[in-house]
């Protein structure tokens, strides 16, 4: 018998549940999205409302690429949250909780359905994405490099990082809604002018690409990655984590990277020697904390299969 906490886990967490019977939502939806004259402003940001559909479109997209494989398929596409999926999502929630609880200026408000924790079938890939409003997206492989779930929290801390301080959005070019103005798509959203309409409906479909790119091909600007790091650590140490694991785990995709031709984090991420060095004092002035081993060996036995 379900608990009602993992009732609610399941409710919140589920990304493919919220995506995969949806495909991509596209533009056309976007456009009814309430306040969406508003959103375009200049002096405006992204209603949490508006940032939710943004991220699931922008998360249905990734996982297109990947093509719609991910773990525990069976059971999520039946509303139950299961295996390592649900595992992953309960270390991802514990940090998603400390992000929400002390937030810090110029943090993205908290996404209105909860964070949504995705693991991808990409065994060979080491990779994780934050898609807007809460949406990430971890593969196999990231996990399978981990050794402890400290080390796991490393991965899902700093792309909740990415999330709570909006670098998908930072990605768009401002070049995107020239011409369109408030009263132009307040207009739209009354009558339906079929010109705006076209621009707007342009200007979100190469938003959505300028996030994707951002987030598969360039990556993030270098002072965003570090960012995302240090707000990553943070979570760690007031989560109760060892943030010394975060360093370990960089030090581990250090070796993998040696070995490997390039991709996934290696092509969009700084290299994770410079990653290490900036990181190390931050690091030591927050002092040691015991890797428990009860949670050393649930992260073994939730990740069993992968190492099969």
């Amino acid at each position: 018998m379900r608990t009602p906490t993992r009732t609610r886990l399941a409710a919140r967490v589920t990304l493919a549940a919220v995506v995969a019977g949806s495909a991509v939502m596209g533009c056309a939806a976007l456009k009814k999205v309430p306040g969406l004259g508003a959103i375009i402003s200049a002096n405006e940001d992204l209603t949490p409302e508006n940032e939710y559909y943004v991220g699931r479109s922008v998360a249905t997209n990734i996982m297109a690429k990947y093509n719609y494989a991910y773990l525990d398929k069976e059971a999520i596409l039946a509303g139950r949250l299961e295996g390592l999926t649900e595992y992953v999502s309960r270390v991802g929630n514990i940090l998603a909780a400390k992000a929400i609880e002390v937030p810090r200026k110029g943090d993205r408000p908290t996404p209105i359905a909860g964070f949504h924790f995705l693991v991808l079938d990409a065994p060979d890939e080491i990779n994780a994405f934050a898609a807007p409003g809460g949406f990430i997206l971890v593969t196999s492989g990231a996990v399978k490099l981990a050794k402890t779930e400290d080390e796991l929290a490393a991965i899902l801390a700093h792309e909740i990082g990415h999330v709570v301080r909006g670098h998908a959005l930072g990605t768009i070019k401002s070049a995107r809604f020239a011409g369109l103005t408030k009263s132009a798509l307040d207009t739209v959203k009354v009558e339906g002018q079929d010109g705006q309409q076209t621009k707007l409906t342009e200007a979100f479909g190469g938003s959505m690409d300028d996030m994707i790119t951002g987030m598969t091909v360039k990556g993030y600007s270098q002072e965003s990655e570090f960012d995302a790091d240090k707000v990553g650590i943070n979570l760690m140490l007031r989560a109760g984590y060892d943030p010394a694991a975060f360093v370990r785990y960089l030090e581990a995709m250090q070796k993998n990277e040696s070995t490997k031709s390039g991709g996934g984090f290696y092509s969009t991420h700084p290299k994770a020697g410079t990653r290490i060095s900036k990181l190390q004092g931050h690091v030591k002035k927050m002092g040691a904390r015991k890797v428990v081993q009860a949670r050393t060996d649930r992260f073994l036995a939730a990740t069993a299969t992968l190492r099969q």
